[in-house]
């Protein structure tokens, strides 16, 4: 069975001093911490690929892309 965290980890990844990262970097961290068969979830969905989950948070501009890095956006997270 796969592995299921909280959207909220990966938005820590990104939240966390000197972090920087592009897409590449931030899935190859997930997936050396987690496996790559990870599942995540959030509040309104669940069993998001890591793919499925960006764009999720890139929809919701909860993470943004700025050239090749990107970055959590705190103005529009959820602070539960």
């Amino acid at each position: 069975m796969n592995q299921s965290i909280h959207a909220h980890t990966v938005l820590n990844l990104l939240l966390a001093e000197d972090a920087e990262y592009t897409l590449a970097s931030l899935k190859h961290a997930v997936e050396a911490e987690y496996g790559e068969g990870v599942r995540f979830y959030t509040c309104s969905q669940q069993d998001l690929t890591f793919d499925a989950l960006l764009s999720f948070l890139l929809d919701r501009q909860k993470v943004v892309l700025q050239g090749d890095m990107i970055t959590a956006n705190r103005e529009r997270m959820c602070s539960h």
